[in-house]
């Protein structure tokens, strides 16, 4: 809430209350000039009036409460012993004239002159009708009857000047009249006593002796002296309790404690109706304005853009002039902190004492205030470096510490099921090998938003290195219920990203762990939900949740990264499946299989080792060493007089490799080997992931002769555009499609539309999984053309193959198609 200015009062209303009073106060003077006619005053009486009286008002009492100044005079005293000494009727037509000069000397005002000496002259009167009507003079103290007639006009006197001094100060105000009267009759009631006891003393001398009267006006200075004396070392007294509370209870270290504390202290000490403390911004934090309700709790709000105008910042090393809201500024050592904004009712002007104060406070609020901010600096830069410490820089995430951290104490906290899914983008090397670190850091940075929008705010995204991420979800109700949002984060990813122009697929492999289901400890968790994605691996964008069943082969699959490195000399073997031509049944190629013979495991399966390969850096090494026995034993199936290809697969690692044509030709010349006989199998997903280095790549090999053959076709994302980009020599059909074709009717058109596909693309068709006669039968009749399988032959040894060849065709085949049915293309394929 902001500070505003006191209600606009209008003139007339202030005007016609101050005229009422002129009119009232001169009914009486005219009431008192009848009275006075039969009693003279003698020269020394009004001498002695003309010094006393504007001596009462000029040795004033100023006391301010809450914002408003109250000045008391020594109305009473002086009243008290006039009484005494004249006719009453002169004090009431004397007061006013008097008074009056008083004020315009003292260059009060037009207005406020009037009103005092008319405030003045119907006060003396109303004490001139009491005193006239209780007992007639002279008026001794040593009487009771007149004692007590001058204690009940000097009261009637302190009232009537109250309550019409509150009347004025609530008009000009605005305040409720009830309240300005209040606090006015609390203060004259200790003026009054203050008065009668001095009046009393002086009159009490006076009937000792006449001549005392002329030591009235030093006794009058006197007495106001040693008043103010004391009421300026009280003040001065409690100015410096004050402070030395302020220290105390200022010694805070936040700001809003800051705050509160030197608000309440500073509506104490300053009698303020309200205080704010505005601070400018200041390290990421707007404008803003403390202030305290009347409840007494802290209020912040925005303070930009506020208007200023009531407010006058004051110079306190020289006098101010009056206002309604003040400024008092607060400053350091590199320059302004902000402010203390005391605000009024009406306006004050601040005593030079009061300047003092408010000026040592203003400055021990600076300081405190500034301890606050260099604490907060301190905070601040703690909180960094441990942000630091416990994030990762590129993404923002969490890393490996705070994610053990937050793991450990959501086990140790029990509520719930606790999910750790682990994650690892797939192919990501090859993008930010390709492309450079600019667009890998960006593929990361994309990847840590998208999973922070996957999950809830509460659950934890971190990142644990390179490409590997983290999820933990806490609190589920089941470990089925982190399934969903493993698919969800899986689904996410898989959108592409685009990168000056290009459509980054971005792909990962997902494994879960549960607590307490799967692991009974945060290390536990780690290493099975590690063990979890690595299975998941096997299948590329897929997720699964850790199976006890597995994790024996899972671990020792991982145990075979160590091993593999030796196994490239000596235990690596090839086998190989014959390719059948349908339209001869002879065997005019084999397909290479990889197989590892473990000194321990036996004889283990790609699928066992292949993935460990791709994951471990050993691509190169590994590609090589099959490619190098495959030819070695393809070169001496040609001595057969039936020269034979061999087909062998490429991992989307090796199209990366920009030296992958190199290698090849090596090979090839090392063993002598045509390069047409050799064939290389790329996957569906590689052919069409639109890297310029895959064309790269695969236009160099067709350049140095070998042939490409487009593997699993119809399993992925097929892509027309490349297959019109990149001229292949063969379509090999899924065995998925193969195996139901006889069986599913869409099966059967794939497979048609795939060899009529390729059949238009001067390609052969080979088809994959054949396992029964029925499907070769069909195959041949569809027009395919080449087709490998367990009915032809199962992946056998150089050696077996061998012997295989010498055999002739395969019986199990089809009759030959007429000559006039063959396809030209498949002679030109077959040509050495």
């Amino acid at each position: 809430m902001s500070i505003a200015p006191p209600r606009a009062v209008r003139p007339s209303r202030l005007h016609v209350v101050v005229g009422l009073t002129v009119l009232v106060a001169l009914g009486c003077a005219a009431l008192a000039s009848v009275q006075v006619q039969h009693s003279p005053l003698a020269l020394w009486q009004l001498s002695l009036l003309a010094v006393a009286l504007p001596l009462s008002e000029l040795a004033l009492l100023h006391v301010r409460i809450n914002g408003d100044h109250y000045s008391f005079t020594w109305g009473e005293a002086c009243l008290l012993v006039g009484f005494s000494l004249v006719s009453p009727g002169w004090l009431t037509l004397l007061a006013g004239p008097l008074v009056m000069a008083v004020h315009l000397g003292a260059r009060r005002g037009l207005m406020k002159s009037l009103f005092n000496a008319a405030a003045f002259t119907i006060a003396t009167g109303v004490a001139d009708l009491i005193v006239v009507h209780a007992t007639p003079g002279p008026y001794l103290l040593s009487d009771l009857g007149s004692a007590t007639a001058l204690l009940g006009a000097v009261t009637g006197f302190s009232v009537t000047s109250a309550l019409l001094t509150s009347l004025v100060v609530s008009v000009a105000t605005g305040r409720s009249k009830a309240s300005v009267v209040r606090d006015s009759l609390r203060m004259a009631v200790v003026v009054w006593a203050g008065n009668i006891s001095c009046g009393g003393a002086l009159l009490f001398l006076t009937e000792r002796s006449q001549t005392a009267l002329f030591a009235l006006p030093p006794v009058i200075v006197a007495v106001w002296g040693g008043y103010r004396a004391s009421l300026s070392a009280g003040q001065e007294r409690d100015a410096w309790q004050q402070l030395e509370a302020s220290a105390r209870e200022l010694n805070k270290l936040e700001e809003s404690e800051v705050a509160r504390a030197a608000l309440a202290r500073a509506s104490h000490m300053f009698r303020t109706d309200h205080v704010e403390l505005a601070l400018p911004a200041r390290k990421g934090r707007p404008d803003r304005a403390y202030s305290l309700d009347a409840a007494g709790d802290l209020l912040c709000r925005d303070d930009r853009g506020e208007e200023r105008a009531p407010f006058v910042e004051l110079d306190l090393s020289r006098h101010s002039p009056s206002a309604t809201c003040v400024v008092a500024p607060l400053s350091g050592p590199t320059g302004r902190l902000g402010s203390l904004r005391l605000s009024f009712d009406s306006p004050v002007t601040l005593s030079g004492r009061e300047r003092q104060v408010l000026s040592t406070y203003a400055h021990a609020v600076s300081t405190t205030l500034l301890n606050a901010f260099l604490y907060d600096d301190v905070c601040a830069e703690a909180a960094r470096q441990a942000h630091e410490a416990s994030h990762d820089p590129l993404t923002g995430l969490a890393n490996r510490v705070l994610l053990s951290t937050r793991t450990t104490a959501a086990l140790e906290a029990d509520a719930g099921v606790t999910a750790l899914l682990l994650l690892d983008l797939d192919h990501f090397k090859e993008i930010n090998d390709t492309l450079g670190h600019a667009a890998g850091d960006l593929l990361l940075q994309e990847v840590a938003s998208r999973l922070r929008r996957s999950v809830k705010s509460d659950d934890l995204v971190a990142r644990l290195g390179g490409d590997e991420f983290a999820i933990l979800l806490c609190g589920l109700p089941d470990p089925a219920a982190a399934e969903p949002i493993a698919a969800r984060v899986l689904s996410i990813l898989g959108e592409p990203v685009e990168y000056e122009g290009l459509h980054l697929s971005v792909e990962a492999s997902l494994g879960i762990a549960c607590f307490p289901d799967d692991a009974g400890n945060a290390e536990e968790l780690f290493r099975r939900c590690d063990v979890a994605m690595y299975q998941a691996k096997t299948e590329r964008g897929a997720w699964l949740r850790y199976d006890p069943l597995r994790d024996d082969s899972s671990v020792t699959r991982l145990a075979l990264v160590g091993e593999l490195r030796a196994a490239l000399e000596d235990q690596l073997v090839v086998h190989f499946q014959p390719q059948v031509d349908l339209s001869t049944g002879e065997v005019i190629g084999a397909e290479a299989l990889v197989r590892w013979n473990h000194p321990v495991r036996g004889l283990l399966q790609p699928g066992e080792f292949v993935g460990v390969a791709e994951q471990s850096g050993l691509v190169r090494p590994f590609t090589l060493r099959v490619l190098e026995m495959a030819v070695a034993e393809c070169v001496t199936w040609q001595a057969s007089d039936r020269p034979l290809s061999v087909a062998v697969n490429l991992g989307a690692r090796s199209l990366m490799d920009r030296g992958l044509p190199d290698d090849v030709a090596a090979v090839l010349a090392r063993h002598g080997l045509a390069a047409q006989r050799l064939v290389l199998e790329i996957t569906e997903t590689t052919a069409t992931s639109e890297l310029e280095v895959v064309e790269e790549v695969l236009g160099r090999l067709r350049r140095l002769g070998v042939e490409i053959s487009v593997d699993d076709f119809g399993t992925g994302y097929s892509s027309l555009s490349f297959l019109q980009r990149t001229s292949v020599h063969e379509l090999k059909v899924d065995r998925s499609f193969v195996a139901g074709m006889l069986d599913n009717d869409s099966d059967l058109a794939l497979v048609r539309a795939t060899v009529q596909l390729a059949h238009s693309l001067g390609a052969r068709a080979v088809a994959e999984g054949v396992e029964t006669q029925e499907l070769l039968v069909a195959l041949a009749q569809m027009g395919c053309d080449v087709a490998q399988g367990y009915h032809l032959g199962r992946p056998m040894p150089g050696a077996q193959l061998q012997v295989l060849l010498e055999g002739g065709p395969l019986s199990m085949v089809p009759a030959p198609r007429a000559e006039g049915e063959r396809r030209g293309h498949l002679s030109a394929v077959h040509t050495a």
